[in-house]
């Protein structure tokens, strides 16, 4: 942001009033365009040597010109000639692009949704607002939430098709080494932390792959001895 107004021309104008000046000389010239947000009212502040309410006073009148809307908890943008719809928040954002995403077909009933941190990181959300945006969305009937294992498209009862947990994804590669001879019958699998090194996860979630293991019916374990590979008439009845 440049403040390029004669001091000669700014003398008499009250702080609001040079601040909307300057700002409407960055628009008009394309320092600022349609859609672009302007700098918060701290740096605006800071820029032009004001206080607080001066900066305010100066996008009111902006607003007033119709050079500029605020969006509550995003900030001030940009608005073009004859163009006075606001432009749309990250938070509504977020909800548009997973709605038009369903009607487009892109995402699919049980579908899952990205976790909450890659949506903070793509969005610049925080965590409570994408929450919140997400939390319409259930509202509206278009996704739903299966706790730790995250968000789905389509009303509660959708059958879903979620990402296997890192424990899944060590016991689906254990059980193919299994089936495939790597390890026979009733040997002993690698330990704990050999699978946690291994895997790059921590033993608590190797304890877990165990357990989807023994739940399946690929492993048993014998306590202070270790996990060993189950005999075939154990294994899973829907084996290739």
């Amino acid at each position: 942001m440049t403040i390029s107004l004669d001091e000669r021309t700014t003398q008499d104008m009250t702080p609001g009033q040079r601040v909307a000046t300057g700002l409407l000389a960055d628009i008009e010239s394309g320092q600022f365009k349609h859609g672009d947000q302007l700098p918060s009212e701290p740096d605006l502040q800071a820029a032009y040597g004001v206080g607080r309410a001066a900066v305010r006073s100066g996008l009111e009148r902006l607003r007033e010109q119709g050079k500029i809307v605020t969006v509550h908890g995003s900030g001030s943008f940009v608005v073009g000639p004859g163009r006075q719809e606001p432009p749309i928040s990250a938070s509504g954002r977020l909800v548009k692009d997973i709605r038009d995403g369903i009607t487009s077909g892109r995402l699919k009933p049980g579908d899952q949704l990205p976790k909450e941190p890659e949506l903070m990181d793509t969005y610049r959300l925080s965590s409570p607002a994408i929450r919140a945006a997400l939390r319409e969305l259930r509202e509206q009937g278009l996704i739903h939430s299966q706790g730790r294992h995250g968000r789905f498209v389509g009303p509660e009862g959708t059958p879903v098709r979620r990402a296997p947990t890192k424990g899944e994804a060590i016991a689906e590669t254990v059980a193919s080494r299994i089936r495939a001879g790597r390890y026979r019958p009733d040997e002993c699998l690698p330990g704990e932390t050999m699978l946690a090194q291994e895997f790059g996860v921590t033993r608590k979630v190797v304890r877990a792959g165990l357990a989807v293991l023994r739940d399946q019916g690929w492993a048993h374990t014998v306590p202070h001895k270790g996990t060993f590979a189950n005999k075939s008439d154990k294994w899973p009845k829907l084996v290739d």
